[in-house]
């Protein structure tokens, strides 16, 4: 977890320091700046791998480009040692360094070579180079003002620029409407500010004329009808392997203290138990609940048991959701609005991912299971019911044709369950993942100065899973996760965990499922329809909740209200429900 900063045609030391300085919180290690005569770049540093003192902003002596890396890159050592049969040697043993000998030697193609999850910018002379892994996990996002190009990790870094002035975007406001976030995946709601597209090198000339090249294209879900895969059964096998292997691969990814979000359902189950009883590594599991007896907690406990993790419970109150709120809204930098995910999620993982922070360094969680073996029950085992729910999300939204169209293309008539399952499939491994879960995961690790690897990710698991056909994974209107599911089934019976197997998935929200009933009852009392009526994006936001979130989100990025304030500005609708 690490802060890229860099203003291209632009060398003004202090403003790098003011844009680092809003994004400091994801390197609370080091803080380093550079110019030269024509451009500058700034880092923050989290130490995690290889030798803690490394600078962050690496300047290759020789070609004198600079290399600013946030991620990390797992096929490290096997890069180096390929290259070092044609006569190159690390001299700082860094991963910027690696990426820029590949750069050297491959120009654009050089991403194409990384396996992990990356966020890169090269200062090449009169070129810019900015790349991204091909998920999305690592956050890039780019800005031009006059001839520069502004480039942060994070979107508040382009915002303390003093020639920035934020707008917000009304388009992708809908697009949040509609699906609960950003759905195109390199825009954000904030006007000219854009992100890197997942899989994609782009490169900036002088005159900020920008070519773009794809690398890491995302294969098309498709169905068996013909096409050659493995038989079933050795499908299970093979599944069992990778999982076991991309463990195995992530876990030796430095030698620190590693923990896992656990809730007892599939996903965490089976990273746990590949992790301390395949593998015997020592782990520390967590666990959020908003009850002393909820069934994740419960779930969790049992788990954590059977597998001898070292684990810890976290607790959350009505106090403490309203206490965070405005920090989850500040740090993803967008709003999680009801659509295709429950509104919930994104800030009980904020509330969980404080706790785990201070513990650990590194923590694995879950996201990309779901996307990869068909996890979302009713999305995509009822996807007619679901295109229902989407095209009424659409209804109050004029305008936008763009929008529309999204939606016709996933949704095309005339309705056919199997057409909108697979447009499912491609869709949530995209702009679900890399919009929604990966920056709301980034985000929370990033506010708290710790790193969260999304494990099943991992290159060569994902690979695997994305070739499988769906009928592996979602064969009939009652089954999600079917190959997942059934590669662990005998280990999960033996250690009297079988009940992991047909327990539904819940997800993140239901972690604070009460206090959600319970937000939802003082914000219907705190915010009257008249509220809703009389503002100007009404019709758009569509509930009180989300009101309630624009209003706050509105007031960080708008108007200036500093989110660390002892109480939210006077009037604000979270004033109306604020706990001292």
């Amino acid at each position: 977890m690490c802060t890229i900063v860099v203003t291209f045609n632009e060398n003004q030391p202090e403003t790098l320091r003011k844009m680092a300085t809003a994004v400091r919180h994801r390197g609370p290690d080091s803080f380093e700046v550079w110019t030269n005569e024509q451009h500058g770049a700034a880092g923050c540093r989290l130490s995690i791998f290889g030798n803690p003192n490394a600078p962050m902003i690496y300047h290759d002596p020789v070609t004198g480009q600079v290399v600013l890396l946030n991620g990390e890159i797992y096929n490290y050592r096997d890069l180096w040692q390929e290259l070092s049969k044609t006569g190159y040697h690390p001299k700082k043993d860094l991963e910027a360094e690696l990426v820029a000998r590949l750069y050297q030697i491959h120009g654009m193609g050089f991403a194409r070579w990384l396996k992990g999850m990356f966020a890169i910018a090269i200062v090449d002379g009169q070129h810019l180079v900015l790349a991204r892994d091909r998920f999305g996990i690592k956050p890039l996002y780019y800005t031009k003002s006059d001839t520069s190009i502004l480039v942060c990790s994070e979107i508040k870094g382009i915002l303390a620029h003093p020639k920035v002035t934020p707008l917000l975007n009304v388009h992708t406001l809908e697009e949040t409407r509609v699906f609960g976030y950003v759905h195109s995946q390199d825009k954000t709601l904030f006007q000219g500010v854009k992100q890197v597209l997942p899989g994609t090198v782009i490169r900036f000339d002088h005159e900020g004329v920008g070519l773009q090249e794809r690398f890491g294209v995302l294969p098309q879900a498709r169905y068996l009808n013909g096409f050659p895969v493995p038989e079933y059964p050795a499908a299970v096998r093979e599944t069992k392997n990778r999982v076991l292997q991309a463990v195995e691969r992530m876990f030796q990814h430095g030698s620190m203290e590693k923990g896992l979000y656990l809730s007892g359902g599939l996903d965490s189950t089976t990273l746990a138990y590949a992790a301390r009883r395949e593998l015997g590594y020592p782990l520390q599991t967590f666990t959020l609940a908003d009850g002393a007896d909820t069934d994740d907690l419960n779930a969790a406990r049992k788990v954590a048991q059977a597998l001898g993790t070292e684990h810890r419970e976290f607790i959350v109150s009505i106090k403490d959701y309203w206490h965070w709120l405005p920090d989850y809204v500040a740090h993803y930098e967008g709003l999680m609005a009801g659509g295709t995910f429950h509104i919930q999620g994104g800030l009980a993982f904020h509330l969980l991912s404080r706790f785990v922070s201070q513990h650990v360094r590194v923590a694995f969680s879950g996201e990309g299971a779901d996307e990869l073996f068909g996890g979302y029950y009713w999305i995509y085992t009822h996807p007619l019911g679901f295109s229902d729910r989407m095209r009424n999300n659409l209804a109050p939204v004029k305008n936008n044709g763009g929008l529309r169209n999204a939606i016709e293309t996933l949704f095309p008539r005339p309705e056919e369950e199997k057409v909108y399952r697979r447009n499912l499939f491609d869709d949530l491994l995209r702009a679900g993942l890399s919009n929604y879960h990966l920056q709301s995961v980034d985000r929370s690790g990033g506010a708290f100065g710790f790193e969260i690897r999304p494990l099943y990710l991992d290159d060569d698991l994902s690979e695997w899973a994305m070739e499988l056909p769906i009928d592996y994974k979602v064969p009939d209107k009652n089954t999600t996760k079917k190959i997942l599911r059934d590669a662990f089934e005998q280990d999960y019976r033996k250690l009297g965990l079988g009940w992991v197997l047909t327990r539904l998935k819940a997800g993140m929200p239901s972690a604070i499922s009460n206090l959600d009933r319970e937000v939802l009852k003082e914000v219907d009392q705190a915010i009257s329809d008249e509220d809703i009526r009389g503002h100007p994006l009404g019709d758009t936001l569509g509930s009180k909740m989300n009101l309630l979130l624009f209003d706050l989100f509105e007031h960080i990025f708008f108007q200036g209200w500093d989110h660390h304030a002892d109480a939210p500005p006077e009037n604000s609708f979270l004033a109306r429900l604020w706990r001292e």
